[in-house]
């Protein structure tokens, strides 16, 4: 088994053609976005594998392949598709091939731009069948930044204790390694709870990603480990607890990657999701490789919360 640090890379497009997966994962991503904005439903539909999963960004939002083919057919019917292009394709796009020989499972980030919200993120999972990648699983989210956070997520917790939202029912851990995955995921937040950064920054990969609510934030474990200590050492964590998770074994022979996404209370900013990987090592531990945070905006407040963000964005 290839070790973690050896198969993950970070390519965009546009970038040099010496490693063919990742390049190719990222083509597929920009060729389902592509596919999207002309309203073109084959070739969109192409890109989203068998058993894909999208997650919209609000908490409610879950679609198998079928409900999300069925959601888009009278949109694209009428020429009304919708438009997210890649940000700088060289820094804001990152794509990592999984730990097994196969090259055949990859996860990533992203960054884009939507004609509609403006700022928007989306981190997710490919797979690759014969030569063509397709998408398994894909979070979307519009991300709140920090000047804006406090106020925003004040709103949507009263908007959310008004009209509650019911999470999507996920996919609960029915193999043993998704079930390992989750007592990781649940260790992570109770350390973080109690400041223990040990423990904490254990749970990670060496080379994993941690993506805050902010677009700007987005660090290797070192960066976070900068950021995030000061605080556990005095004492200053945070308290993120679990309402509903979804976890899934990526179909690799190794059983070594678990993506999830789970929806999260805080007591200071209300609803969260948290996305990302983990990976069983030579060790045999399940790590973090890839943890993205976010604050959902309910769908009846997206238009105004973000041409809002668009709005401090450009002054």
């Amino acid at each position: 088994m290839l070790s973690l640090a050896a198969a993950a890379a970070i390519l965009a497009l546009s970038g040099p053609a010496n490693d063919p997966p990742e390049a190719a994962a990222a083509a597929a991503l920009e060729a389902m976005h592509a596919a999207a904005a002309r309203s073109d439903d084959a070739a969109w539909a192409d890109r989203l594998a068998p058993g894909l999963v999208w997650v919209g960004n609000e908490t409610s939002e879950r679609w198998d392949r079928e409900a999300f083919l069925g959601f888009a057919a009278p949109v694209f019917a009428r020429g009304e598709g919708w438009v997210y292009s890649a940000r700088d394709a060289g820094s804001r796009r990152h794509v990592t091939l999984a730990p097994d020989p196969c090259a055949c499972v990859a996860w990533f980030d992203e960054v884009l731009d939507s004609v509609t919200y403006g700022t928007a993120r989306g981190e997710g999972m490919l797979v690759r069948d014969s030569e063509t990648w397709r998408v398994l699983r894909y979070a979307l989210s519009y991300p709140i930044p920090n000047d804006f956070a406090r106020e925003m997520t004040a709103e949507i917790k009263a908007f959310e204790a008004a009209t509650p939202i019911v999470d999507a029912l996920g996919e609960a851990a029915d193999t043993p390694e998704e079930t390992a995955a989750a007592v990781v995921l649940d260790a992570l937040h109770e350390a973080a709870s109690k400041a223990d950064g040990a423990t904490y920054f254990d749970l990670f990969t060496p080379d994993a990603t941690y993506i805050g609510s902010d677009v700007t934030e987005h660090w290797s474990i070192a960066e976070f480990r900068a950021y995030a200590e000061p605080y556990f050492n005095r004492g200053r964590g945070w308290t993120y607890t679990p309402r509903s998770r979804s976890l899934t074994l990526a179909p690799l022979d190794c059983r070594c990657v678990v993506w999830f996404d789970e929806a999260l209370d805080n007591q200071s900013y209300g609803t969260s999701r948290g996305t990302g990987v983990l990976v069983r090592g030579d060790d045999g531990k399940w790590r973090i490789a890839l943890y993205a945070l976010t604050f959902p905006i309910p769908n009846a407040l997206a238009r105004d919360m973000t041409a809002r963000i668009r709005a401090g964005a450009a002054q």
